[in-house]
């Protein structure tokens, strides 16, 4: 049986070949000890590059970067990543989260930096709070690198690891990193309840990130739609849902809870996660592909929006022409609720921007970008109420997104604009 060396961190990123495409775990899974010694020698490294998706804590490698000692590729910027984006110190690649498996041939990764939980007496450790696409960085990396993180939960599925697939196996120095829960407001709350109103008897649910996914999840743990399971993501107010017997699952394992890609939370859903088999992790090919998630009855999915537009166009990446976020999931969820028998696909938000003076419901999007086609929402729903568009005509489809946004902006909305002159 080969094992893994046991090496400090700096040694172990010195094992990183000249030049390698290297691929970090994301989320709460963030590898902050090995990124932050890769940040360190990176000028021995040969301008190797780096890629990742959402990444949390404090993006050690940004400054190796911004000298040019390292390249930085990433599908979903996310904190200092924004800021480093105009630049030009970080590069962002359009993709959505079930293709980032099969990007990763494509870029011919050959490093992997992860981090785990300390090795059962069988050798067995686990990704923790993060399969997506780490499962698959791992499956064709030349050279694995583990961070081991006693706090890491032990989760089950396709996370599960064992210690013969690593390579190099180093102490953690860094706190696990934590996605604290949304600030919810009476906004969120308003959003939150006309979504409720739309889900069918026993819903698998799929919800994204923010205030408005936190007040749906808070509100079931009181409401009478009866027992859900949940799909993608799961956040701390979900430990909340088992609490009031809300999650539905059976102990074979074939019908989890919660079968995620992510766990996004604090220590209160890892340790809630930490042995549970009501809670189980995939890989992106799985947990994000359109087309097996649709086979779930009553899928109803929830996604958020930077801003929608009268045609049901949504913009979910740049605020004006910044880009603040990445694809992610969004594309894959909204297919499989639409084309899930009895299922949804929802986009909720705000009608406005939280000063309140710009309405996020526009005329057309800002940006040149689409996140997502008109035809994929069924639903626009905002603390307005829920605009209908499955069916629709054009004109029926801009008059009930108009009637969502707030009443500030409406007949703004609906009244022509001059027409452009032409030479």
């Amino acid at each position: 049986m080969r094992l893994p060396d046991h090496r400090t961190p700096s040694e172990a990123v010195r094992r990183i070949p000249a030049g390698a495409a290297i691929v970090a775990s994301p989320g709460c899974g963030t590898p902050e000890t090995l990124l932050t010694h890769l940040a360190g020698a990176a000028d021995l490294l040969g301008h190797p590059t780096l890629y990742s998706g959402l990444q949390l804590g404090d993006y050690p490698f940004l400054d190796a970067a911004a000298q040019g000692l390292l390249r930085y590729r990433t599908w979903h910027p996310y904190g200092p990543a924004r800021a480093a984006l105009a630049p030009g110190r970080v590069d962002y690649v359009p993709a959505r989260a079930s293709a980032v498996p099969a990007l990763l041939d494509q870029w011919d990764t050959s490093v992997a930096l992860v981090r785990v939980c300390p090795p059962d007496r069988n050798g067995w450790c686990s990704l923790g709070p993060s399969a997506s696409y780490v499962c698959h960085a791992v499956a064709r990396a030349a050279l694995v690198i583990a961070e081991v993180d006693p706090h890491t939960p032990r989760t089950t599925g396709d996370s599960l690891l064992h210690v013969t697939q690593l390579d190099v196996l180093v102490d953690a120095d860094t706190p696990p990193c934590e996605f604290p829960a949304a600030v919810r407001d009476e906004v969120s709350d308003r959003v939150a309840a006309h979504v409720l109103g739309l889900l069918p008897p026993e819903p698998t649910l799929q919800l994204g990130i923010g205030a408005v996914p936190e007040a749906i999840t808070a509100f079931l743990a009181e409401s009478d739609t009866g027992p859900v399971r949940v799909v993608g993501m799961a956040n701390d107010a979900m430990v909340d849902l088992f609490a009031h017997g809300q999650l539905r699952w059976t102990d074979t394992g074939d019908s989890p809870a919660i079968r995620a890609a992510e766990l996004m939370g604090t220590r209160t859903l890892m340790e809630f996660a930490d042995g549970n088999p009501a809670i189980v992790l995939r890989d992106s090919r799985a947990a994000h592909a359109p087309r097996a998630l649709a086979r779930i009855p009553r899928l109803v999915t929830v996604n958020s929006a930077i801003e929608v537009d009268l045609a049901g166009q949504v913009g979910s990446e740049l605020v004006g022409r910044r880009q603040v976020s990445g694809i992610g999931g969004g594309a894959d969820f909204v297919e499989a609720g639409f084309g899930s028998d009895g299922g949804l696909s929802v986009i909720a938000l705000p009608s406005t921007t939280p000063n309140g003076r710009h309405s996020r419901i526009v005329r057309r999007l800002g940006a040149d970008i689409v996140s997502l086609a008109r035809h994929t929402p069924d639903a626009v729903v905002t603390e307005y109420g829920v605009a209908w568009l499955r069916g629709r005509t054009e004109a029926e489809r801009a008059e009930a997104i108009a009637a969502v946004a707030h009443p500030d902006h409406r007949t703004a909305l609906l009244t022509p604009s001059e027409p452009e002159e032409t030479a």
